[in-house]
Order: structure tokens, then sequence, then C-alpha cells
């Protein structure tokens, strides 16, 4: 049976004989171990000029054995490898039924850095920490585009935005198939008020991402965002109207968005004069709202609420409004008073 199959990313050597290396024992393992029952050939994915593995995007059908023998053949290349990461996805009836995330895992000193990196990331304490690992990362190597990547997020976490930028910049010349740099880069801008510049960064992010993961929904929803301020109602919704359809796994950050989704989805509507279908959208965030709910603004999504039902000369626009007042939002007040 054959499913549909995803494999995307770069492993990057950083030597030559590393690299010539990892060539002949893609070779011999191909024909050898896995008698060419492999997805990927040589040629078309080792890159002499920059010593690297690079698989843009591979989208095909395969079969499970297909699938294990490519996963056991770049995992075995990733032993040789000094910076990079492979995803790969086989998907049965769009649920996902394997599975990889392929990272150099050696005991080299740049390797074995990166990993404490990545380790003290994921501690929201340890920025400081964080930073020096990465750093160390890069004088080791100096095109490890991960490490620049994850240091820009660092950098972002302490405000220090001018060094974010730099790290974003520096990752996305050295391997600009990283998602989450362009992410980073876009939320800089978007904050500057840099808006057509943000969409532009959100935009390469959805490129550069695949609709299994959570970033390629949460630059769907900043772009959105972005679009909106621009008044571009019809292009926000269209972005909204995939965000808030989409049934997130259990344990996507994406389901505690989808409320404020909602609420940027109706505001669209009500924008565009379709009041019936902004009531809708804005009446379901408030119902499945939580305190979970990220970025959103319950006052907001009572005033937006409010207007469309005014507009549709509807007596409980009152009771709308007044509680966007009274959860902040005084612009309701000179509704009111009209």
């Amino acid at each position: 049976m054959f499913y549909k199959t995803i494999i995307q990313g770069r492993l990057s050597f950083g030597a030559e004989k590393s690299y010539d290396k990892v060539i002949k024992m893609y070779e011999y393992r191909s024909e050898t171990y896995y008698k060419s029952d492999i997805l990927l050939q040589k040629e078309d994915i080792f890159n002499p000029d920059d010593l690297t593995l690079v698989i843009p995007r591979y989208v095909g059908n395969a079969s499970d054995k297909n699938f294990k023998n490519t996963i056991n053949l770049l995992e075995y290349c990733a032993q040789f490898a000094v910076a990079g990461s492979i995803q790969a996805w086989m998907i049965d009836e769009g649920k996902i039924k394997n599975h990889a995330s392929i990272q150099p895992d050696s005991d080299r000193t740049v390797v074995q850095q990166f990993i404490k990196g990545e380790a003290l990331f994921r501690q929201r304490d340890k920025n400081t920490e964080a930073h020096d690992a990465f750093s160390k990362t890069i004088e080791s190597y100096h095109k490890h585009a991960q490490a620049y990547e994850r240091r820009g997020w660092v950098n972002l976490r302490l405000k220090n935005i001018s060094d974010a930028l730099y790290d974003f910049n520096k990752a996305i010349a050295l391997d600009d198939t990283i998602a989450y740099a362009y992410y980073g880069r876009g939320i800089i801008a978007m904050n500057e008020g840099n808006t057509t510049t943000a969409i532009e960064d959100f935009q390469n992010t959805i490129k550069r991402s695949v609709a299994l993961e959570s970033l390629h929904w949460r630059a769907r929803l900043r772009k959105a965002e972005c679009l909106l301020e621009l008044e571009e109602w019809d292009k926000a919704a269209f972005e909204l109207k995939f965000f808030t359809k989409r049934k997130f796994r259990s344990g996507d950050s994406n389901i505690h968005r989808r409320p404020r989704a909602l609420t940027l989805y109706g505001m669209a509507h009500y924008e565009q004069q379709a009041y019936v279908e902004a009531i809708a959208l804005l009446t379901e965030a408030i119902d499945t709202h939580s305190e979970k709910s990220k970025h959103f603004d319950l006052g907001q999504t009572y005033l937006y609420r409010g207007m469309a039902k005014k507009a549709l000369r509807k007596r409980d626009a009152k009771n709308d409004l007044k509680e966007a007042l009274r959860l902040g939002h005084k612009e309701a007040e000179k509704i009111l008073n009209d």
C-alpha cells in the first residue's frame, strides 16, 4: 500500500572529507542494504558546491518499506553532518501515519554545543545561557544557519531587536529554507509597523513550511492580521477561512489561537458588510474562548458583534456594546451615545 510522503530539509557536512565519505556510503548502502528501494537518488540531493545534502521538498507516494529505508539512510548520513535538519511525513487520508525528525547527533564539538543550546532554549529562564551556547556553536562552524536562527529567537526574548534581525538575516543568507527565520523577521517587521515587509516574510514562512506544521498556520494568522491592518479585507478573509476550518491535532497551540482567528474573520466580514456572517463568527469566538486563548481580546469581539447587530438594527446590540465598554473599549461609548 502506498501513502503520500513529504520530505524536506538540509544537512551540512562542513568538510570535503566528510562530504566525500557520506556520498560513497550513501551509494554503497542504497545498493547493498536497500537494493535501491529508496525514494531519493544520490545525484538529486547532494551538492558539491557547498558540501550539503539538500531536499527542497520531495512529494510522492511511498510504501512503508520505501519510507523506512529512506529515513534510515538519511539518519546514517546525519552522523557525518555538522548542521541541519530533515523532516519527513507519511500521510494516510490526511492523518500522519509516520513522522521522522533527523538532526546531526554525534560527539563532534559543534554538534554537542548546538544540542546544549537547544536544551537551554526550551527553558524560558535560560536565555543568556542559550545565547552563549549558540554563539559558541557559530564560533565552531560559522555557517551554522540553525544556530543563527535559534540565537535570533533568544535575542527576541531578550529584546535585542537589532541583534535578532541580524541573526535572522544571516540564517536566511546561509539557508533560505529555514521557515522560522522568516517568521521571526516577520514578527520584527510587524511590531515595527512595516506591514508590507511583514506580509512578505509570513508568505515566505508559509511557502517554506508544510500544512502539517504548526508554524505554517501561525504564519497564515499573522499574515491575516497584517492584511486587516492594510484594509485588504477579502485577502485577510481568504487566510482566515483556511485557519478557522482547520482541525488541529491535540496539543497544537493553534487550538488556542482559534478564538482570535474567528474574531479577525468576523471583523473582515463586518468590514465587507456581511453582517450576518460576522455575527455568527464573533458569537463562535465568544462561546469557544477560554483562559488559554492566545492573543484574544474579548472586548474587541463584543465591540464588533455589537456594531454588526447595530447595522442590522438588532435590539440587543446595546448589550454587546456595553460589555465592550466594560472590557475597556471606549470607542463603544460613542456608538452607544449615537
